[in-house]
């Protein structure tokens, strides 16, 4: 399987790129693996002082390759189309360890991470901007929690950050709702520190990730440890032992007749078709809106 993420260093800045234009920059579970592996190494190397996360072509990241999830988490039909056997918790709790571990690798990395957004942001795209310290985007970038309409419904591994970003309201609303939001929405609620013109998005990101390593090294460690520390005094220690457990759980859901089940969906009609049927589901023309009139 192709590499579809790439370290770069540029000095003391490390870059760490999202190579799977294709598909809209989105996560295999190997692909989070290995960017995790990726960011431990500028951890470990003394010269790198700043992160950069970005993605290459038309997006940031659309966040996981759903194809991937629903073979990894053992929901793809047979071969005669028979519905899987239901997966174990106890091999949930397994995959979404793993996939936590990641998030949380990137919310406590060790040197300060820039997210450098543009095009779809999404999924755990979005996760990953939400966990680092600092964002810039793009005007025209579009974010959502989308991945919600699937089933989850306001589960999330970090929702505890959520809520203490943007108060319980709002995260409420961003995850029921899953709506597209652009630059300068992101940045009027929080989620990113600066929205700028497409064309200004990299000069923009290279003059705050200079400004970053105008610090001491030691200055930075240990100022995202009192970072990491003032978390923990805010209980953030363990929400992703909590984001584990509520995602194996929202995984497997039971749907009620009636109900839009993408799994099902995408037996019948591809994962293209899928989510075609989810976004028309959930769209503000939806026929269950018209009953109200």
């Amino acid at each position: 399987m192709p590499e579809n993420v790439r370290l770069e260093k540029r000095g003391p800045v490390a870059h760490l790129v999202l190579d799977r234009p294709e598909k809209h920059n989105a996560l295999r579970f190997d692909d989070l693996d290995l960017l995790v592996d990726l960011l431990h190494a500028a951890e470990d190397d003394d010269d790198v002082r700043v992160v950069v996360l970005r993605g290459e072509g038309p997006s940031f990241c659309a966040g996981h390759d759903y194809d991937d999830a629903v073979r990894s988490y053992g929901l793809e039909p047979g071969p005669d189309g028979q519905a899987p056997r239901r997966p174990s918790q106890r091999s949930r709790l397994l995959r979404d360890r793993r996939l936590g571990a990641g998030y949380m690798a990137f919310h406590y990395a060790l040197k300060p991470v820039i997210a450098q957004v543009h095009g779809m942001c999404t999924g755990a795209g979005l996760y990953l901007v939400e966990l680092v310290d600092l964002a810039v985007a793009a005007d025209t970038a579009r974010f959502s929690h989308a991945e919600q309409r699937l089933g989850l419904a306001g589960n999330t591994f970090n929702l505890a950050t959520l809520i203490v970003a943007f108060g319980p309201k709002k995260a409420r609303e961003l995850l029921l709702l899953g709506e597209p939001f652009d630059g300068p929405t992101a940045e009027s609620i929080g989620l990113v520190n600066r929205s700028v013109d497409a064309a200004e998005l990299d000069a923009t990101v290279d003059a705050w990730a200079e400004k970053v390593c105008r610090n001491a090294k030691d200055a930075l460690v240990m100022g995202k440890a009192a970072h990491a520390m003032a978390l923990a005094s805010l209980g953030m220690s363990g929400y992703v032992h909590a984001g584990m457990v509520g995602h194996a759980l929202g995984t497997n859901v039971k749907f009620e007749e009636g109900e839009f089940n993408f799994f099902r969906a995408r037996r019948d009609g591809g994962t293209k078709e899928a989510f075609q049927h989810r976004d028309a589901h959930h769209s503000a023309h939806h026929p269950a809106d018209h009953d109200r009139d």
